[in-house]
């Protein structure tokens, strides 16, 4: 699991820049109910969320990022333009609103799935953008071609468990102020 409060210490303000809420100003009008639940990560905890990603193999880098069985169950979602029916979408994969997750796209946020599911039209239209939670047990994956991927049961592979702590400890090496699962 990665250690949620943790990265929480590496929080910077919102960009001034356009970010996956929009400009400054789209965000700053956001509810403050909502703004207290995004919080957008410096580049030490960016750089690690990717390296994390890319060490647990959580995706594949082609057009089905779970091509390589990582998921017992893999739903696809195409109707892109149908924001009801987006939203109606993603809140039937079940997660509870309040669980955190991260969002990986042009930003680094941390933010809760309830975020997810109510900007899903904004955060979902153009680029490549990751969703996951801190167990690593469930991922959703924009494909910027207007394709939703969402991967649930996280297969648990055996047989790859040197190599992750190797890369673990790599990552250690690079990261020594993030906490670890192992």
């Amino acid at each position: 699991m990665i250690d949620v409060e943790n990265l929480k210490q590496y929080q910077i303000k919102r960009p001034d820049r356009w970010s996956l809420f929009g400009d400054a100003e789209d965000f700053d009008n956001l509810p403050v109910s909502h703004k207290d639940q995004i919080f957008f990560l410096d580049k030490t905890a960016t750089d690690f969320l990717y390296e994390f990603l890319k060490v647990a193999k959580l995706i594949a880098t082609n057009d089905n990022p779970f091509s390589k069985n990582n998921f017992k169950t893999v739903e696809h979602y195409t109707q892109m333009d149908n924001e009801n029916g987006l939203k109606k979408w993603l809140y039937n994969r079940a997660i509870p609103f309040k669980e955190e997750v991260f969002l990986l796209g042009d930003d680094c946020i941390l933010t809760t799935w309830k975020i997810v599911v109510k900007y899903a039209p904004d955060l979902f239209f153009s680029n490549d953008t990751v969703v996951f939670n801190s167990t690593l047990n469930w991922c959703l994956f924009y494909f910027h071609h207007d394709h939703l991927f969402f991967g649930r049961d996280n297969i648990y592979d055996t047989s790859n468990d040197q190599i992750k702590m190797d890369e673990i400890n790599r990552l250690k090496g690079i990261y020594p102020n993030m906490k670890f699962p192992y």
